[in-house]
């Protein structure tokens, strides 16, 4: 491993160090919420023991001693499997970077340290809030906690069903506005967090009183079976647990969105790792082209034309240099070439003119519509073309074609395309003839993005006086040959020439090596944090909600065993847990999907600055995720609770 990708796994470290802060809070939370739903079955053995005379510190002693004994057994058998898949990881982290895996055997002291401190913490505040528990309630408390109902939060169905509109209304005015802003929707992100979690809360508050109120309508649904049974036991949970209910699916909505974000970031800087070096190196420069204002005074203006006339010259200076410094390595490189693009006279201004550009994130596009487009002789595109095996392209006299790097102006490429507007350059008019386009840069560059929309124009049809707008050296080096040194000489000869001229310029020199090394350590980060989180979200969600179901089946296993006096079949009751469980897990989950279309989809405007995104891939794995994980837990929560209702029959 290099020094570059060490650094990546430094600061994947770091990351994951910071993150797992942030686990531990959501791990005690699920511990205390765990303990909680085990003291809420034995309030009433706990009211019997105290009836009994034994003191409440002894009975603290006795929960103290069962959670030590279930900590540490908790505790050994984590670190055990903890340890085994660290093991594992390690191969997963090497094959990630596509280095040669060394194998010995990997153990952290101070993982392992931090992870006793941590189960330290949580222990003492798990045995704080027991006995605030004993100490908070009173003996009847304890003795009928069995048979305390839930009070209704709405008890009047109309304002079940006008809650229930307005979160719809909420909810659908901020998808609408998320997705309509696109990358602009960042600019409020809180404005439109704050307005799901409020709609979320809405509907879930809503939902048993509108539930109820719709099957009921349906009478020969309402009464078929078990049903009146089921809704009525789900009235009752949603409208005690709407809140949770509400945190669950904002957390399903964060494991799905960084589940299928994490790998689609990963794939698509993959891709455009593959896209954006075709060569061993490349050597680039771009002048800094003065826009002269109509406006500005004469002085002005001629100071302008100046620092052109000049930024030409270094251009043409540059050009030579390339052409000294291929010969000056030829007995180490393996091919080269030196490419110009230049300077359009069409302008974004140009485009908004021909109602191309009248979009709300217009933003997006450069801040000086002035600006004129890139244009790419056309032999200068199929030779990139070329190198990534990519079909060429032909043109006619009165044809171009457009094209795009950077996936953030996609969506303004495709508008261009479906116009297929007619374009005046250079005096003459082209009409524009294909229909998709490859988010492609030219030579091997981590600055994937920088040209913005870009014309490939025929050479011929290109004017001999046309301004030179960035000129390249790509060349690839022979076996053993170190890129990065004659990148560097080669870098330090073209300043020291350039610096006598008096207009600004931009370098960019990458090799391979490096965007590789960099872009994939970006890649592993995102991709570790994507499946952390994902996961640990997936698993807290499914843990709460099947803590409340069983928790449920303890207080209701009196109305199974009613059920089952008075005739009904076993196989009805049944059918009506797993109906239950199915509903309760998966409207959370239902409109956590729904969410995250919406919320990957904004997302995505983030995913394509480093390239095209397909979600469809990523989704498809997240889905197989969820389906593994989630329907697991809904599985045993399922077998669970017909085993509490069981143990009274």
């Amino acid at each position: 491993m290099n020094a570059s990708q060490a650094e990546i796994v430094d600061l994947l470290s770091t990351f994951m160090s910071l993150l797992s802060v942030f686990v531990t809070v959501v791990l005690a939370f699920l511990i205390l919420y765990a303990n909680n739903f085990l003291i809420r079955r034995r309030k009433r053995e706990l009211g019997i023991y105290t009836l009994l005379g034994m003191p409440k510190g002894k009975i603290s002693k006795i929960l103290v001693y069962e959670t030590l004994i279930i900590g540490i057994i908790s505790l050994i058998t984590g670190m055990l499997f903890g340890i085994l898949l660290s093991q594992a990881l390690t191969a997963v982290t090497a094959s990630m970077f596509e280095v040669p895996l060394n194998y010995h055997f990997v153990f952290s002291p101070w993982a392992t340290l931090i992870t006793f401190l941590s189960f330290g913490g949580i222990f003492l505040l798990t045995m704080v809030f027991n006995t605030f528990v004993l100490n908070h309630y009173k003996l009847i408390d304890l003795i009928n906690a069995d048979r305390k109902n839930d009070e209704f939060k709405i008890k009047k169905v109309w304002i079940s069903a006008l809650i229930f509109m307005l979160s719809v209304i909420i909810l659908g005015c901020t998808y609408y506005y998320a997705i309509d802003k696109g990358l602009l929707a960042f600019n409020n992100l809180p404005m439109i967090i704050a307005a799901g979690c409020l709609g979320t809360v809405l509907f879930f508050l809503s939902l048993a009183g509108f539930l109820l109120t719709v099957v009921k309508s349906n009478k020969k649904l309402y009464f078929h079976g078990l049903n009146s049974f089921i809704l009525r036991q789900l009235h009752s949970n949603i409208n005690s647990n709407f809140l949770s209910m509400s945190v669950v699916c904002i957390m399903l909505l964060l494991s799905i969105g960084a589940l299928s974000t994490g790998m689609s970031l990963n794939n698509t800087i993959n891709k455009t790792i593959r896209v954006s070096t075709p060569y061993d190196a490349t050597i680039s420069l771009r002048e800094h082209y003065e826009l002269v204002d109509k406006e500005a005074s004469d002085e002005d203006r001629k100071f302008a034309v100046h620092l052109n006339e000049e930024s030409q010259k270094m251009m043409a200076n540059t050009k030579k240099l390339y052409e000294s410094l291929n010969q000056k390595y030829a007995d180490k490189l393996q091919g080269s070439n030196i490419v110009s693009t230049y300077l359009s006279d069409f302008t974004y201004e140009d485009l908004k003119k021909l109602h191309i550009l009248n979009k709300d994130n217009s933003a997006m596009l450069p801040n000086e519509y002035d600006m004129p487009l890139m244009l790419i002789p056309l032999s200068v595109f199929n030779q990139e073309l070329k190198v990534r095996d990519f079909d060429p392209i032909e043109l006619k006299n009165d044809e171009i074609y457009i094209h795009n790097d950077s996936g953030v102006l996609a969506d303004f490429t495709y508008d261009i395309l479906e116009d297929k507007p007619t374009m005046e350059i250079f005096n003459k008019s082209f009409h524009v003839i294909n229909d998709d386009f490859e988010i492609m840069p030219i030579g091997t560059t981590s600055a994937v993005g920088s040209m913005g929309i870009c014309i490939v124009m025929p050479d011929s049809q290109i004017p001999k006086n046309a301004t030179v707008y960035e000129t390249y050296w790509n060349f690839d080096v022979i076996k053993d040959t170190d890129a990065e040194r004659i990148r560097q000489e080669s870098t330090n000869t073209l300043s020291n020439s350039n610096s006598k001229y008096e207009c600004g310029y931009m370098y960019s020199s990458d090799t391979k090596e490096d965007v590789y090394v960099n872009s994939k350590g970006l890649s592993v980060v995102f991709t570790y944090i994507g499946i952390y989180l994902g996961i640990v979200f997936l698993m807290a969600s499914a843990v709460i909600l099947a803590l409340q179901q069983l928790s449920q089946a303890n207080d209701n296993k009196k109305r199974y065993t009613i059920l089952e006096k008075i005739g009904t079949e076993k196989k009805m009751i049944n059918r009506s847990i797993f109906v239950q469980i199915a509903i309760y897990f998966f409207l959370p989950l239902l409109l956590a999907i729904v969410h995250s279309i919406v919320g990957i989809q904004v997302v995505n405007n983030i995913v394509m600055v480093f390239g095209r995104a397909s979600i469809l891939t990523s989704s498809l794995i997240t889905a197989g995720i969820i389906i593994l994980i989630y329907g697991a837990y809904f599985l045993i929560t399922y077998i669970g609770y017909k085993n509490i209702c069981k143990t009274t029959r």
